[in-house]
């Protein structure tokens, strides 16, 4: 584990752990190494440095959104030094590519199956994008499934103890059962699916 990911976790876990009071459950869950891919749910902005906080001491990177990069110079700076990878929507072959490199190094990656966030108040999850699956059976690795509960809206609700935060990891889905093509890609992105539903219906926090 490198400095910047010791010192990162130093200065978030205050404002996570202690100011937000986020509880992570499933811990036992998360393999100590790589490679392999972190699967989280996406409704809030905030979602990318808690899944980073509560997979410490494991170091990770992630694919985000290249506009993140171009708005801000400085903030896109400074993501790109705690392993944030650009991923252009519009051509997504550079950053897959590079996220294959990752977990081919032994990195572990985070990429948020539904592609963006979920800005709906009904759906627990949009549809799954089907680059997780890919990425994890042309890497031949296995996925992590994990659940953000109440990651959007005020984080004075977080302070003020309205919503609980929590991150719940689920049981590793093994990948050695499915082979690289459309058919398997599209059966582990609904197994995908199908964890992450289940982990949403297992919210005791």
């Amino acid at each position: 584990m490198s400095l910047k990911w010791k010192l990162a976790y130093l200065v978030l876990h205050p404002l996570f752990g202690w100011l937000f009071r986020a509880k992570v459950y499933g811990k036992e869950n998360i393999p100590e190494e790589g490679p392999y891919i972190v699967a989280p749910n996406h409704t809030s902005f905030w979602d990318p440095p808690f899944v980073g906080w509560a997979m410490y001491p494991v170091e990770t990177y992630f694919l985000a959104k290249i506009d993140l990069f171009q708005h801000n110079k400085l903030f896109g700076a400074l993501i790109k030094w705690l392993h944030a990878i650009p991923l252009d929507r519009e051509n997504s072959l550079k950053g897959l590519r590079q996220g294959l490199k990752l977990l081919k190094e032994g990195k572990v990656l985070v990429v948020f199956p539904e592609g963006t966030r979920n800005r709906t108040k009904d759906k627990v999850l949009l549809p799954l994008k089907e680059g997780v699956a890919l990425l994890a059976l042309k890497a031949k690795v296995n996925i992590l499934p994990v659940f953000l509960y109440e990651s959007k809206g005020s984080y004075w609700d977080w302070i003020l103890g309205k919503r609980q935060l929590a991150i719940r990891f689920g049981k590793i889905i093994d990948t050695s059962n499915y082979i690289y093509s459309k058919t398997d890609i599209k059966k582990l992105t609904k197994e995908l699916e199908r964890r992450l539903l289940s982990l949403a219906k297992s919210n005791n926090a």
